[in-house]
């Protein structure tokens, strides 16, 4: 879409094109999961305090 901006015939077509595309793109990655997130109320993930953190086992060797 860029190389036709220039061009006085396409000019607005390339414009809504590329504003559509901004719009969507911004709706998609944004509104919409802040929208999910308020309207299902879901919480945010905590840590809880009771689990116990043990060292990782190493694994064995073999084949």
């Amino acid at each position: 879409m860029l190389p036709i901006i220039r061009d006085p015939f396409w000019s607005p077509l390339a414009f809504t094109v590329i504003g559509g595309l901004v719009v969507a793109a911004g709706l998609t990655l944004i509104f919409l999961p802040v929208l999910y997130v308020l309207w299902f109320r879901i919480p945010a993930e905590t840590a809880p305090d009771n689990v116990e953190v043990s060292a990782p086992e190493p694994a064995a060797a073999g084949g």
